[in-house]
C-alpha cells in the first residue's frame, strides 16, 4: 500500500522497530533520558530555545492548549483563515469565548499580509493572531515572515501558530520570527506515528498565561512546565510514540536540520513539475505552494454518457487498483480537489511510483 495522504504517513522501517520496544516506568531514569533527548532534537527543527512540550493528543490538542493558556475569555483577537483547518482554530478560539474577528481568505490563496495587518491594526487591544501556517486542506502556505513584519509595524500581538503539517519538514525559525506558541503532531512531518504533539512556548506567552482565564486542566502550561524541568510528563505520555520519535529524529538530524528543508522543498517542487508534465492541473497560488502537501484538481473527462471524472472514480480506483490512497479535498472544496502529501518518510522514487498510478488511472477512465 502507497500511503500519500497528509497524515498518518508511513514510518520507516527503523521507526517501526523502534515502537515494538518494551514499555518504561515514565517515573525512571530511562524515560528521562529519552524525553529530554527527543525534547532537544524537537527543538533543534523549531529552531528555538522556548520551552517545547509534549502532549499525548493529537494536533487539536495544542490548539487548544495555544488558546487557553494565553487568552481569557472576552479578549480581542484576530483570525486568520484560508482553510479547513483555519476554521478549526477559529472554532476552538470561539469555543473559549474569545472575541475573535475573522479574516477569511479565499481556498486556494494566502494570506495577504498587508490585509492582515490592516485588519489587525482596526481592532482596540487586540492580544492576539491566530494562523495556520501550512493549509493541509488546500495545499498553500502562509508567509509568516512577511505577516509578522506587517502586523508588527502596527502593533506586536501574540502570534499564536497552527504548523501541524509543516514543522520538521520546513524551515519556520520559531525564535527568528518571534512566535509565541507554535505546534505540530508526531504524525505529519516527523515520520511517526499519532498520539504526541508538541508545542513551543515563548516568554512573552508565558507572561500572558499568568493572567489568562480560560479554564484548563489538562493542557495548563505551568502544570507541564512543573515536570518537563525534570524531564517528564504530568501524565502518562505516549511512549511508544516517544521511542519512533527519537528513531525519527536521528534520521532527520544525521541528514540535517537546515538539509532537511531543503531536501523537502525540493521534493515539492519536484511533485509538483512531475504533475504538471503528466498533464494534471495544480490548485491554488503556487507562488504560495505548501512544501509537504500538493493539491491538484480532479482530472476532466468526457466520455460517452457520462459528465465527467469524479473523485470516487479516481481515488477508489487508485486505491482498488493500485495500492495509492490520496486524500480528497475538505469543506468547498469537497469532490474538486485531490492531494497528495511529500511529508515525512517519503522520496522522488515514491512520488513517481504514485504519479505512475495516477496516469493509469485517469488514462483508464477516460
Amino acid at each position: 500500500m502507497n500511503l500519500r495522504i497528509p497524515g498518518p504517513t508511513p514510518l520507516p522501517p527503523e521507526v517501526l522497530a523502534a515502537v515494538s520496544q518494551q514499555m518504561i516506568s515514565h517515573r525512571s531514569g530511562e524515560y528521562r533520558a529519552l524525553h529530554q533527548e527527543v525534547a532537544s532534537g524537537v527543538q533543534k527543527f523549531f529552531q528555538t530555545k522556548n520551552d517545547v512540550f509534549f502532549f499525548t493528543s493529537s494536533g487539536t490538542g495544542t490548539m487548544e492548549a495555544a488558546v487557553v493558556n494565553t487568552l481569557s475569555p472576552g479578549d480581542r483577537a484576530l483570525g486568520v483563515t484560508m482553510g479547513v483547518f483555519g476554521d478549526r482554530f477559529m472554532d476552538v478560539a470561539k469555543a473559549h469565548g474569545i472575541d475573535l474577528t475573522i479574516l477569511r481568505f479565499p481556498m486556494g490563496q494566502a494570506a495577504d499580509p498587508e490585509k492582515v495587518a490592516e485588519a489587525f491594526a482596526k481592532i482596540e487591544n487586540c492580544k492576539a493572531i491566530l494562523i495556520t501556517h501550512n493549509e493541509t486542506s488546500t495545499a498553500i502556505a502562509n508567509d509568516l515572515a512577511a505577516i509578522t513584519k506587517a502586523v508588527r509595524a502596527k502593533r506586536n500581538p501574540l502570534f499564536l501558530v497552527d504548523a501541524v503539517s509543516s514543522m520538521g519538514n520546513v524551515d519556520i525559525p520559531v525564535d527568528e520570527l518571534g512566535l509565541d506558541v507554535v505546534f505540530t503532531s508526531s504524525q505529519k512531518a516527523w515520520m511517526a506515528p499519532p498520539g504526541l504533539a508538541m508545542i513551543s512556548v515563548s516568554p512573552k506567552a508565558w507572561e500572558a498565561s499568568k493572567t489568562a482565564t480560560c479554564a484548563r486542566y489538562y493542557f495548563d502550561f505551568a502544570h507541564m512546565k512543573k515536570y518537563h524541568d525534570k524531564h517528564e510528563t504530568p501524565e502518562t505520555p505516549a511512549i511508544s510514540t516517544l521511542y519512533a520519535l527519537q528513531a525519527a529524529l536521528k534520521i532527520m538530524l544525521k541528514r540535517g536540520v537546515k538539509e532537511t528543508f531543503r531536501y523537502y522543498e525540493g521534493l515539492s517542487l519536484y511533485t509538483r513539475t512531475v504533475l504538471m508534465q503528466n498533464g494534471f492541473t495544480l490548485f491554488g497560488d503556487q507562488t504560495h505552494a505548501s512544501n509537504t502537501v500538493t493539491a491538484l484538481l480532479v482530472p476532466e473527462s468526457l466520455p460517452a454518457g457520462r459528465q465527467g471524472l469524479t473523485d470516487e472514480d479516481f481515488r477508489g480506483t487508485l486505491k482498488k487498483k493500485y495500492g495509492l490512497i490520496l486524500s480528497g479535498g475538505k469543506g468547498e472544496m469537497k469532490g474538486k480537489i485531490v492531494r497528495i502529501a511529500h511529508m515525512g518518510s517519503v522520496s522522488r522514487e515514491d512520488i513517481d511510483k504514485a504519479v505512475e498510478a495516477m496516469v493509469k488511472a485517469r488514462n483508464e477512465l477516460q
